[in-house]
């Protein structure tokens, strides 16, 4: 297990108890912790809480803390909530999961997106990123080794075309959901479609060899097989030449 003094981890919409006896919560102690059954959990930030709020309907609040010790997908939060006379009440332990940037980062989603309309984020990019890898390494996986495949973890191991590909894909779907939740009729030239036809064109050029693949470490063009070569049973969907895409009606 790995540490970091510097760790920052953020909460947002967060939902404070409700108080009916006229107290107000005053304060927010966050404690930390790798085990959220038997702890041991660590206080490492106190913060005040806006007077304003009403304690009996109070609206969410966001918070974040600079003095959190564990990396995302380790470290485990708990919040106790103070009043002015040192009553307490501790909630229920919360995982730091973090952005899940799987072929493409969260900033390469966003590069498509005006941020005073629509901003990518860790909720709203969390399924279409583990749908468009599944996508992506799907069809891949007729022309590429698995093992190359399987090094792509993160975006900075994954090669720039495919991150550019991602990025497009990803970005599709997020905007598609949103549009969905703003919107009766979705016409079918919105800028979701156009950022998935982009997608999809870089994604088609590759499995044409007409885009080349980079290997992000050595820039060396990575090896391509004939398809009628490659192993079946490989574990991604779809492998099929028959629509390679997700359709925009896809629900993800």
């Amino acid at each position: 297990m790995s540490s970091n003094p510097n760790v920052i981890v953020s909460f947002r919409d967060y939902d404070l108890p409700p108080r009916y006896d006229g107290q107000q919560w005053v304060q927010l102690q966050i404690e930390e912790s790798s085990d959220p059954i038997s702890g041991p959990w660590t206080l490492i930030d106190t913060q005040n809480i806006d007077p304003t709020i009403n304690p009996a309907h109070p609206e969410p609040i966001s918070f974040t803390t600079e003095l959190a010790t564990l990396q995302a997908g380790i470290g485990w939060y708990r919040f106790t909530f103070v009043d002015s006379t040192g009553d307490t009440e501790i909630t229920e332990p919360v995982f730091n999961a973090g952005p899940i940037e799987i072929l493409c980062t969260i900033d390469d989603v966003n590069s498509h997106f005006d941020r005073d309309v629509l901003t990518a984020d860790a909720e709203n990019t969390q399924l279409p990123q583990v749908d468009v890898a599944r996508l992506i390494k799907g069809y891949l996986a007729r022309i590429l080794d698995p093992v190359a495949l399987a090094s792509w973890s993160s975006p900075d191991k994954t090669p720039d075309i495919i991150r550019e590909c991602a990025g497009f894909l990803v970005a599709s779907q997020v905007y598609i959901n949103y549009a969905m939740r703003t919107t009766i009729i979705l016409d079918q030239r919105n800028i979701g479609q156009w950022l998935y036809d982009q997608g999809m064109g870089i994604l088609n050029g590759v499995l044409a060899g007409q885009i080349p693949i980079l290997d992000p470490i050595t820039d060396e063009p990575v090896p391509v097989q004939n398809p009628e070569t490659m192993e079946d049973g490989l574990d991604y969907f779809p492998i099929d030449d028959t629509d390679r895409a997700f359709t925009m009606s896809q629900k993800f």
